[in-house]
């Protein structure tokens, strides 16, 4: 099944084409503790080739989308019109009512004629029925971030990406965010045998669910955040500075160090990342990331560690060439 990304890009370029649109914006709307959010997917201009996915969420604003989701669903055509200096902007709410997962809204020239909005609704229910047989075979169930069948695939994705990053650094020109170096950082949640031992499994449970909430609060919408099973996670950055890219890890850590957690109080977690190499192989880059999240246990825990910056102060060594001694602890995540 293609990627859950792919799919946003088809859809919204053939609504903005079927409506004679002059731009889509696309948003993923999530019910969490303190209400409704949306979460900015990127946006499509039409007549470009191009559309813009990458760190869309750094770029579009946030609003409560309670109101307009709403309206929505009291539509017979399950959208909003309204006008705004000349410009309609037909909003869709996809899902069903109380529970719509995202929104589309697409700016026109004027407004579409009834049977049009009404033939995009049942479009976006096909949409909708699509990515929920996604999310059944890519998403883990209790946490809904990406399982761990899919790292593989996405692993090739941001190989081919930090390639596509070593390239455009030689360019004189180009898109200075591809030019920007990926990551991949390994969280395991310090001491979570005790919590499961002392406060029982429901509790358990319930820590997990919140330290993903905290990963996409924290991560961008364009990073891939993966439960590997147990207490372990695994984030994918694409293109971070490597003076960013350490905070965006740490400030997901102080998160959940601040975060008070039902009936335990607080809990910590330790991180390791490192950065993609395209001419490593996956076991080594693996054993990396891996690496450094010991060097974060093995210190105190709560710790975030860096494994290129460990190899130079000389706190850890390197195993260049030595990939093969990864292997037999990476296949576990290609099984």
């Amino acid at each position: 099944m293609r990627s859950r990304e792919h799919a946003y890009r088809e859809t919204s370029d053939r609504v903005l084409r079927f409506l004679g649109g002059r731009y889509s914006l696309f948003y993923k709307v999530s019910a969490e503790r303190d209400g409704l959010h949306v979460h900015p997917l990127g946006w499509k201009i039409a007549g470009e080739d191009e559309d813009h996915w990458i760190s869309a969420d750094a770029t579009l604003p946030s609003f409560d989308p309670a109101p307009l989701l709403a309206d929505c669903h009291a539509s017979e055509s399950r959208c909003v019109t309204r006008c705004e200096a000349g410009d309609w902007i037909i909003a869709f709410a996809i899902g069903e009512p109380l529970a719509a997962q995202w929104l589309l809204e697409v700016h026109c020239g004027e407004c579409p004629p009834p049977e049009m909005l009404q033939a995009v609704a049942l479009f976006l229910d096909c949409f909708r029925n699509q990515q929920l047989q996604w999310a059944y075979a890519n998403l883990d169930t209790l946490t809904h971030l990406l399982n761990r069948k899919t790292f593989e695939e996405n692993f090739d994705q941001l190989i081919d990406q930090a390639a596509r990053a070593q390239f455009e650094c030689q360019r004189p020109i180009g898109p200075q965010e591809l030019a920007r170096p990926c990551w991949l950082g390994v969280i395991d949640i310090d001491h979570f045998k005790r919590v499961n031992d002392t406060y029982g499994h429901l509790f358990g449970d319930e820590v997990l669910l919140r330290i993903a909430d905290l990963m996409r609060h924290n991560f961008r919408a364009s990073d891939k955040l993966f439960r590997f099973g147990g207490e372990e996670f695994v984030v994918m950055i694409y293109h971070a500075d490597d003076t960013f890219v350490g905070r965006i890890f740490d400030r997901f850590r102080r998160a959940v160090e601040a975060h008070q957690f039902p009936q335990i109080g607080q809990v910590t977690c330790s991180i390791g990342y490192t950065r993609i190499d395209p001419s490593r192989l996956p076991a080594e880059l693996l054993g990396r990331a891996d690496e450094a999240l010991y060097f974060s246990k093995d210190n105190g825990r709560n710790l975030t560690s860096d494994y290129e910056d460990l190899v130079r102060r000389g706190l850890l060594k390197s195993h260049d060439g030595a990939a093969a001694d990864h292997q037999a602890e990476a296949d576990i995540f290609f099984d």
